[in-house]
């Protein structure tokens, strides 16, 4: 009886040949499918990319057209001075170094050695600015700011409601 119970022993510490094939096959398939999956993640990065980018031009064109407005309260004179001139069919450009708002022309923002975008200077980007404003009432001004690129995600709008509060 002990050399039975030694012989079953023995059986037990090792593995068949069909569980080491069935642990490969599973490890192989796990391994075949993230490489499948990766070229699909490099692409996905590359768009999420562009739309990060988009929504923080989008929202500088914002930025922009409320410095104007805050300015003109600072001249002390009406608070829509120079912000109701960029109709929806062509829309207006502007970057950080412009003092108002000009006629859009389609050009890509370029890109410059400190990394700022802008208009004047610098590589061509992928990205176009437009802003356009559209004046509701006397204490109100809807501004729309649009990104667009040759890519997915393309166009990206913000748009917002400005108001003569004070």
């Amino acid at each position: 009886m002990l050399e039975k119970l030694r012989f079953n022993k023995k059986r037990k510490n090792g593995f068949t040949l069909i569980e080491v094939f069935v642990a490969i096959s599973v490890l192989s398939i796990g391994v075949v499918g993230s490489f499948g999956v990766l070229p699909v993640m490099i692409k996905n990065q590359a768009i999420n990319i562009d739309v990060f980018t988009a929504s923080r031009l989008a929202n500088e064109g914002m930025e922009l057209v409320r410095n104007l407005r805050d300015e003109n309260w600072l001249k002390e004179q009406d608070w829509a001075i120079g912000l109701d001139n960029c109709p929806a069919g062509t829309g207006c450009e502007i970057d950080y170094n412009d003092p108002a708002l000009m006629v859009s022309q389609n050009r890509f923002l370029k890109l410059d050695s400190d990394n700022f975008f802008k208009y004047d200077s610098g590589q061509n980007s992928k990205f176009k600015r437009k802003v356009t404003t559209n004046k509701i009432n006397a204490t109100t001004l809807n501004v729309k700011s649009e990104v667009s690129w040759n890519g997915k995600g393309s166009p990206l709008v913000v748009e917002e409601n400005f108001y003569d509060w004070r």
